[in-house]
């Protein structure tokens, strides 16, 4: 969603729940010249999705994540229209566990395009009878169907004040952090398994010159056992994520780049809170 509003790459995506582990903002610069009206920048926060925690990971995310709801201008919560009955019981109760204020939430219900207006409708309804949004938005994100008027929307929500961030800048990602992010990413969308979860990526080396870019990446597990489904047979699957992260990153930053990628075993590095709070940092 995020990555089609900014019209650039700035936050992973993988078919798989529960991939954010931390805020990553995302700026939107617009020029409202031809309207008579001021150019406005509008500063998303893509934040982890809540869920009900079980591992201390997830308690962490969770965590942070709850903390930073109340620093928000206006809270757009995302829903599914594609989800489970299941999932939407999971829905209701994370709604009614957080205090949301309806003056400044609003709900965006995705993938419309994937779903006959009858049912939307319906979910809406259900939705609207566990907490009564003023707004309600239908998008379809992949192609781009109800975007503009949440913009527009969105637009009369912001203060009136100063560029927080330069007019050219559409993140607050370090390009270490976003690299990490990169190749995390290609790990769950080759490695079919719980596996993606229990590993962390960071950039250890960056090194850059004006026609490339040098990046060494640890790939953290907590479990030998791990390390070897992540090489496989004959270290095809790394080579298969390395090329495809690379392949990513030189179209981010218009340069050859030349990525070396080490696994590393950290045992029990997801109940570490040094190792916790150092996830998005490096």
């Amino acid at each position: 969603m995020l990555n089609y509003l900014l019209g650039q790459k700035v936050s992973i995506v993988s078919r798989k729940v529960q991939t954010t582990r931390f805020s990553t903002k995302g700026i939107l610069n617009i020029k409202n010249s031809e309207n008579n009206k001021p150019d406005c920048q509008i500063i998303f926060v893509d934040t982890p999705g809540l869920f009900e925690p079980k591992k201390a990971l997830e308690k962490h995310i969770v965590k942070n994540t709850i903390s930073e709801l109340n620093s928000y201008e206006h809270i757009c919560v995302l829903y599914d229209a594609t989800s489970s009955k299941i999932k939407f019981l999971e829905f209701s109760k994370i709604i009614k566990s957080i205090n949301l204020n309806k003056n400044n939430s609003s709900l965006i219900i995705n993938k419309i395009d994937l779903i006959e207006k009858e049912k939307l409708l319906i979910i809406v309804k259900n939705i609207q009878k566990i907490f009564e949004f003023k707004n309600v938005f239908m998008v379809s994100a992949k192609k781009g169907q109800g975007c503009k008027d949440l913009i527009d929307f969105l637009q009369t929500t912001i203060p009136v004040s100063p560029f927080l961030y330069n007019k050219d800048q559409l993140t607050d990602l370090s390009e270490r952090v976003f690299s990490s992010e990169i190749t995390r990413e290609k790990l769950f969308n080759y490695l079919n398994s719980e596996l993606p979860y229990n590993l962390y990526v960071e950039t250890i080396i960056w090194k850059e010159t004006k026609k490339s870019i040098t990046i060494h990446q640890n790939i953290n597990v907590s479990k030998y056992n791990h390390k070897r489904i992540i090489i496989g047979k004959n270290g095809e699957n790394l080579k298969k994520i390395g090329i495809s992260s690379r392949e990513d990153l030189e179209k981010v930053f218009n340069k050859k780049v030349n990525l070396f990628l080490f696994i590393k075993i950290k045992n029990n590095w997801m109940n570490n809170i040094k190792e916790l709070n150092h996830l998005g940092q490096n």
